[in-house]
């Protein structure tokens, strides 16, 4: 069981942004040192959920003080990035890690919200994650880059820059087995326990039917599939589940976007349709999310009793916890990855 950490890099208000920056990056070196498998970190704009809405520039400031955890944007959301950049990008950071890239793609949250504040249709963030994602993996592997689809044309573009991981970096999807099956992708789903068995077999269905009509390389041999937690561990489960809800409390409220004259609001629903029984984030409320396995609190052995359960029972192989969310400090956050590392990487070697 392969162990990896998920980020957004919470605003802190109480520290200096470059403060946040060193402590995450100190933070981030510590796992690296720990022997955690990988460090992906979310892309969002304009609300305190982030203070690292540029993850190229985030990451390539962590390739030059890490040595073997795996870097990954989860996800880059393709409709806020030009493919050609994206494709130079990827490169460049794949290079300068040597290889300890990975990289996540998806078309955002299906609100649809920052796309619109950008000025951006909302409705056509999947034709243009679909055209965005092709022209990648095209202009990954080609000399020079030929397309013309509703959204983008480019006819010889050379493509100067190389992976060095060929055909290139290993890919995630986010949230569908059936996109991540289709791909022969690593997969990053949300569920319990007893809900996984499920996506992973969905998951290997699609992908053994892709797999026949698609004979190109990017199927990964071994995948690795699994879900994220938000995690905390404390000195008594009382105590613990009382900082947990306090900080899931503020990570609730840093999905507002601000407004003027010190208001904010909720992400607005720009895709009624794409919504359907999607559970939104800032919707889920402490006492569902610890229902649901989307938090895990509580003392050393309760925490450690479920990754046993998740190891042994989930038919999973991989599993991506978030250490410091909300307004967890980053002493907080290094107790309980010190844990799990102590548990769980040490076994894994």
């Amino acid at each position: 069981m392969k162990i990896g950490i998920f980020d957004h890099v919470e605003k802190l208000p109480s520290l200096s942004l470059s403060k946040q920056y060193s402590d995450r990056i100190s933070l981030v070196q510590r796992a690296d040192d720990l022997g955690f498998y990988s460090y992906h970190v979310a892309e969002h704009h304009h609300s305190p959920l982030t203070v690292a809405p540029s993850q190229s520039t985030y990451l390539g400031a962590l390739a030059s003080v890490t040595k073997k955890i795996r870097l990954c944007p989860l996800v880059y959301v393709l409709p806020l990035h030009h493919p050609v950049r994206a494709i130079e990008e990827i490169c460049m950071l794949d290079n300068l890690t040597e290889g300890r890239l990975d990289i996540g793609f998806g078309r955002g949250a299906p609100v649809g919200d920052e796309l619109f504040m950008w000025g951006m249709d909302p409705g056509e963030s999947n034709s243009i994650y679909e055209e965005s994602l092709e022209i990648i993996l095209q202009g990954l592997t080609s000399e020079f880059l030929n397309y013309a689809g509703k959204h983008f044309q480019f006819q010889d573009l050379w493509m100067e820059l190389k992976p060095y991981q060929q055909p290139y970096p290993p890919v995630w999807v986010a949230g569908s087995p059936v996109k991540a099956g289709e791909l022969g992708s690593n997969l990053i789903s949300e569920g319990t326990i007893s809900d996984l068995p499920k996506v992973v077999e969905k998951y290997f269905e699609v992908r053994s039917a892709a797999k026949v009509l698609n004979t190109e390389s990017q199927f990964l041999d071994e995948p690795l599939l699994g879900v994220s937690k938000r995690i905390f561990v404390g000195d008594r489960s009382h105590s613990a589940i009382k900082r947990a809800r306090e900080s899931y409390e503020v990570h609730l409220t840093n999905y507002r976007k601000p407004m003027p004259n010190g208001k904010s609001r909720r992400p607005r629903i720009m895709i009624e349709s794409e919504i359907g029984s999607r559970i939104l984030p800032w919707t889920v409320d402490f006492e569902t999310a610890i229902n649901r396995e989307r938090v895990l609190a509580g003392s050393k052995i309760q925490v450690s009793e479920y990754i046993h359960r998740y190891i042994a029972d989930s038919g999973a192989n991989f599993l991506l916890l978030s250490f410091q969310w909300g307004d967890l400090s980053h002493e907080e956050a290094l107790e309980t990855m010190e844990m799990v590392a102590d548990e769980f990487i040490d076994q894994a070697r």
